[in-house]
């Protein structure tokens, strides 16, 4: 009975042993390689900017899962567990860093286009300044030659039809001020005869006269001795003054006359050239151009315009 009883319990171990045998351990390094790839292939910057090192260590897991499904050695497969772990850490910390270049990359993109528009802006406020500029010279030149125009150019107006429409309704409007316009003034020139002397008033060159004694002085001082010297000086001073006064006139010392022409401004006639003429109406003031002087109204339609 007992030899039956110790065999029951040997079979039972036996029997236990075995099938703690059969059952496997936990592969934490595998749970972990499995872990980290699954995370990085859920996590979309790896996706995008690292998919080279997520492929990598997706194939690197499927090696451990096929080594230890063939019953391969537990070290080979933790191995390569651990590998696949490694490069799904890789292929984060590398799309991190890209990710991170693009972002530095997309900044200063946006810097150089926001320097490009300041820089823009500020070119066409220069730009915009000049052409002000260049309207203001072009104003002014406007008003320098019209303020240089004569009087009637200032007031001409386009030939304007100022007969009566079809029914239209007329009015009378007061006159306030009217101003005779007449033609610019005139240049007439004329020829004159006018004497001529080379001399003065008494017909005797006086600056030739002295300096020609003095020359004729200094020739007599040189001729004679003594008493003689001094009579030929004298005689050198009277003929050399003589011959300097004479010199420019003419052969027969006559003044002669020569043609002149004369010029001067004239008023041009009074030639009337039109009637500047203000009127009132309806408040505002108006200004029209009549080849006849008006009256104290003139006829106009509802707009204020002239009709005759």
């Amino acid at each position: 009975m007992l030899t039956n009883s110790a065999r029951s319990v040997l079979v039972l171990t036996v029997l236990a042993a075995a099938g703690c045998a059969s059952i496997p351990e936990r592969d934490i390094v595998m749970e972990n390689a499995h872990i980290s790839v699954n995370a990085a292939r859920g996590n979309s910057q790896i996706v995008t900017y690292a998919p080279a090192e997520l492929d990598q260590a997706v194939a690197t897991l499927r090696q451990a899962d096929d080594l230890a499904a063939r019953g391969g050695p537990i070290a080979d497969v933790d191995q390569l567990a651990m590998l696949a772990s490694q490069r799904a850490g890789l292929a984060q910390e590398a799309a991190r860093a890209r990710s991170e270049e693009a972002a530095r990359m997309v900044q200063r993109r946006a810097n150089d286009a926001q320097l490009t528009a300041d820089m823009s802006r500020r070119q066409a406020d220069a730009a915009q300044n000049q052409a002000a500029d260049a309207q203001r010279q072009a104003d002014d030149a406007q008003r320098r030659a019209t303020s240089m125009q004569p009087h009637a150019d200032v007031y001409a107006s386009p030939a304007y039809d100022y007969r009566r429409r079809q029914n239209e309704p007329l009015y009378e409007a007061n006159v306030s001020d009217v101003r005779a316009v007449v033609g610019p003034p005139q240049q007439r020139c004329w020829v004159d005869r006018q004497q001529v002397d080379n001399g003065s008033s008494t017909g005797i060159n006086i600056p030739g006269a002295i300096v020609g004694g003095a020359i004729g002085g200094i020739i007599g001082h040189q001729i004679g001795d003594g008493r003689g010297k001094d009579v030929a000086t004298g005689i050198g001073v009277v003929g050399g003054a003589v011959v300097g006064a004479n010199i420019g006139r003419t052969s027969d010392g006559q003044v002669y006359t020569q043609n002149v022409q004369r010029c001067r401004h004239v008023p041009a006639a009074a030639r009337l050239d039109y009637w500047d003429v203000t009127y009132d109406f309806r408040g505002y003031e108006h200004r029209v151009q009549m080849t006849t002087p008006p009256g104290p109204t003139i006829v106009v339609n509802a707009q204020g315009e002239p009709r005759v």
